[in-house]
């Protein structure tokens, strides 16, 4: 949901060729002050958590059990929305809390392998309450930081998308919030915002990063992880949930704790949707 903001742009503007105009002016300005910011919230973040969380590793049995239960997942939301429009008068309000409610059910397969693994495992997935409230406070400020970065990038890739493609592109929800409002946008910013996001950070950041982590080391277990993470939320924001998931990684593997990650994750999710529905509705 990173691209929201620029498809509220989009709506508000006369025509894409003023954003067309704007757009890398703005997105690069963003980008020069957003890295100085990042850089600084990557020194701060070195500073009180020096080294990385050791992984807890897990047997390829688990993770062949996990990664084919999230491909029935993809599979099961994807023939959700075949045959459905693309957001353009969509007749009923629910089916964009019940298409987000879909991606859940379809994670919850993985999540069963994941708790399987983890069960006699302590401290295998960093849901530990020690240390979680400190570690999800600094993770926050840190993304605070890193905001302007995230959006520069956002603006940025989205000016890219338009020269390459010649229109504004977003993700496939992102248009079903315009039909939605009062209960069923209610529901719907529930889940992007808290359940998701949640369930997301146990399956990539508690499991597959410590299998990658395991094998690869740190750094590449990261990477690999928020590489994997960025494709599975489509071209339209693979830029910017790149860099973000390189932060949530980084946050995970240093603090020991997937509270922190998940805070940003919630943070990140709630302000999307926010622009998102308050834009969507504006117009």
């Amino acid at each position: 949901m990173v691209g929201c903001v620029m498809q509220v742009a989009s709506e508000s503007q006369s025509g894409l060729e003023k954003l067309s105009t704007w757009l890398p002016f703005g997105g690069v300005g963003l980008c020069i002050v957003g890295l100085g910011l990042a850089l600084l919230a990557r020194r701060l973040l070195s500073k009180y958590w020096p080294g990385y969380a050791p992984a807890v590793p897990v047997s390829l049995g688990y993770l062949l059990a996990g990664v084919l239960a999230y491909g029935l997942g993809i599979f099961a939301g994807i023939a959700c929305f075949i045959g459905e429009p693309t957001g353009e008068a969509l007749p009923d309000p629910w089916l964009l809390p019940a298409l987000l409610g879909v991606s859940t059910l379809g994670s919850l397969a993985t999540v069963a392998v994941v708790w399987a693994w983890a069960r006699t495992r302590t401290g295998a997935l960093g849901l530990g309450l020690a240390g979680a409230s400190k570690a999800s406070a600094a993770g926050s400020g840190l993304w605070l930081l890193c905001l302007p970065l995230l959006f520069g990038l956002s603006v940025v890739w989205q000016w890219i998308l338009l020269q390459w493609r010649g229109e504004m592109l977003s993700q496939v929800l992102v248009g079903y919030f315009k039909d939605a409002s009062g209960a069923p946008l209610a529901v719907a910013a529930l889940l992007g915002i808290v359940v998701i996001p949640f369930l997301e950070e146990v399956i990539f950041r508690g499991f597959l990063q410590s299998a990658l982590v395991s094998r690869l080391g740190a750094r590449f277990g990261v990477i690999l992880t928020s590489l994997l993470f960025a494709l599975l939320h489509g071209l339209p924001s693979f830029v910017p949930i790149l860099v973000l998931a390189l932060l949530l990684g980084e946050l995970r593997q240093r603090t020991g704790s997937l509270w922190a990650s998940y805070a940003v994750h919630l943070f990140h999710n709630g302000l999307q949707i926010a622009i998102l529905a308050s834009g969507l509705q504006a117009n």
